[in-house]
């Protein structure tokens, strides 16, 4: 793979040296920012052979490097290795951001290229900013067509269209929406590239990218019209019918360019606005002639995040569901290790397959994560058919997984013990244990934003001197992107990205972890449903449901570590777990399930 990636890499400085391009920057992106990719876009992935959700390649004439995050590091360093691509470990003391790197080596006569219809906004924004005046730019440059043999097509399937007891809103309402807070700024336009945000204005559900039931699109929405911008492909005779029953128009997908230069010069659509996070820059260049252009984002006009009463009650009904499949494999695998082993893969397949027998079922929400021992330890890892390890008595097996249902999205992380376990990993585990605890359980005032508490989950693990490379918690979709902002748990604060204040009917999960290089993983993870506790003189005060209902692992845990605060939250828990699941099992199942979620 190494001697691949490094003929593909050369292969691309060729192109460079001909087009008198020196440094040339390959993100992880398409032209909608998305998070993750359909094969069409994936051309780090194809470069590098790294195959994280997240990273960015840059190529010189005679250097490559790979800028990822913590959670990628392990994979990285296998995955990389001969393929001459250094990795930069994004979150390490002394490791420059890509930005300090070009502004450190790129000299004045230098000339930095890139994809304009795949690098957002703010990307170039922060590049121009550190850049030397001097220096050169190609927006253009997109040589995926030329170094990548047989690259994939983008996929453009028909949409779903969602009723109104999915939505709990018609696409219309949320139209209109747009237009008082249009108003209420005095803005004629909004540019839309997000593809979540489209999904969830519209109503409709795509199959366009994996695991994400988003269609390729744009669209406009102005104080009289609404244009959705999608692939001929995707318009089913459904959607046609909404988009003329919630007052919308359909043009084709490439249509948003040629839409955006006939606009730029029309008096009533003078003054709009859109999210740099999400625009890229080939529209961006166009959108920045038009008289007046503010970046806004979307999250203060498209309230997503905020789930409506349908939108929780259809979360409730679904993780309910979810609860069974993820109780029935871990049940299951420990029986099957009293007869025989089960692969890493065959076992993620598993639990897929018990999710795929629950009602209003689509697919899962990303690819399940199933890794025993030291493989744990690598944050993101997806074991393959060929070559995953067995499960074995002894140890710790980490599943991360979810669905994605009609009306709902789910993503729940358990480490099971399976054997005997060591103190450390005892220790460990409960380190983990009493930070989800901790974050769950507590109370705040409205007014706090998501890094304002992320200390209540690493404490416990920062007690021991230890922290995970990883946000502790990201906002979730309803029938969406697993991972969907803006709110997150997170202590790094971002400048560029300021978090909202956290709000009840917000949906975001609770994830520390702990991982041992070489030994094993610990992540512990539910859903969190925010929710309002009290209004009184001092103000609103918020908490959180738990909407995940699986059990933790009794073996793994040391009670003695627990203070009694933790003890009350575990216990209290558990008794929910079982008076609302208790009906769902029978026999020796629903006696192992009683043990399970006995107090402790």
């Amino acid at each position: 793979m190494g001697n691949i990636n490094s003929e593909r890499i050369n292969r691309l400085r060729e192109l460079m040296k001909r087009d008198g391009i020196h440094y040339y920057i390959v993100p992880t992106s398409d032209p909608h920012m998305s998070e993750y990719l359909c094969d069409h876009y994936k051309l780090r992935e194809y470069l590098s052979g790294f195959t994280g959700s997240a990273g960015t390649l840059l190529v010189s004439d005679d250097e490559a490097f790979l800028w990822t995050d913590g959670r990628y590091y392990i994979q990285a360093e296998k995955e990389l290795e001969g393929s001459g691509i250094k990795l930069m470990r994004m979150q390490d003391e002394g490791v420059p951001t890509i930005f300090e790197y070009l502004e450190t080596n790129v000299s004045d006569d230098q000339v930095i290229g890139f994809d304009g219809n795949v690098v957002s906004v703010s990307f170039f924004m922060e590049l121009c900013d550190i850049m030397p005046d001097d220096a050169g730019f190609r927006t253009d440059v997109c040589y995926a067509g030329e170094v990548w043999e047989d690259r994939p097509e983008r996929p453009a399937e028909k949409v779903m269209v969602l009723s109104d007891d999915i939505s709990g809103k018609p696409a219309s309402e949320k139209i209109e929406d747009i237009r008082r807070f249009l108003s209420d700024c005095s803005m004629d336009a909004c540019f839309l590239a997000d593809l979540s945000d489209i999904m969830w204005i519209f109503n409709i559900r795509g199959n366009d990218i994996p695991y994400n039931p988003v269609a390729y699109s744009y669209a406009v929405i102005s104080r009289d019209d609404a244009v959705l911008f999608i692939d001929e492909a995707c318009m089913s005779e459904e959607l046609k019918s909404a988009s003329s029953e919630n007052g919308y128009r359909l043009m084709l997908y490439e249509g948003i360019f040629e839409f955006a230069e006939e606009k730029k010069n029309d008096p009533e659509m003078s003054e709009i606005i859109c999210d740099f996070s999400s625009i890229n820059h080939r529209l961006f260049n166009i959108l920045n002639e038009y008289e007046y252009l503010a970046d806004i984002p979307s999250h203060e006009y498209i309230k997503k995040h905020i789930k409506n009463e349908t939108e929780i009650s259809l979360s409730r009904r679904y993780h309910i569901e979810d609860a069974v499949s993820v109780i029935n494999w871990i049940y299951d695998i420990k029986e099957m290790l009293k007869e025989r082993k089960i692969t890493e893969y065959a076992a993620a397949k598993l639990v897929d397959e018990y999710r795929g027998r629950c009602d209003g079922f689509v697919e899962p929400s990303f690819a399940t994560i199933c890794a025993y021992a030291e493989n744990g330890a690598i944050v993101h890892y997806e074991p393959e058919k060929e070559g995953s390890k067995y499960l074995e008595k002894g140890g710790f097996v980490l599943l991360d997984s979810g669905g994605q249902y009609k009306g709902a999205t789910t993503d729940i992380t358990r480490t099971v013990a399976l054997g005997e376990l060591s103190y450390e990993e005892k220790r460990a585990y409960t380190a983990v244990l009493k930070g989800h605890l901790r974050l769950m359980s507590l109370i705040f005032l409205k007014g706090v934003r998501g890094e304002n508490i992320d200390i209540a989950a690493r404490s416990p693990i920062w007690e021991i001197y230890t922290d995970y490379k990883h946000g502790t918690g990201h906002g979730v979709g309803s029938f969406l992107n697993v991972h969907e902002g803006p709110q997150s748990f997170n202590y790094h604060i971002r400048e560029e990205k300021v978090q909202p204040i956290l709000e009840s009917g917000m949906i975001t999960s609770d994830e520390p972890g702990i991982y041992i290089e070489g030994k094993y993983g610990i992540r512990l993870e539910n859903l969190l449903l925010c929710v309002e506790k009290e209004k009184n003189e001092w103000g609103t005060f918020l908490a959180f449901e738990p909407l995940s209902l699986v059990p933790f692992e009794r073996d793994a845990i040391i009670t003695e570590m627990l203070n009694e605060d933790e003890l009350n939250a575990l216990n209290d828990y558990h008794k929910l777990v079982y008076d609302t699941l208790k009906d769902r099992f029978e026999g020796e199942m629903l006696d192992w399930f009683e043990e399970q979620t006995d107090p402790l």
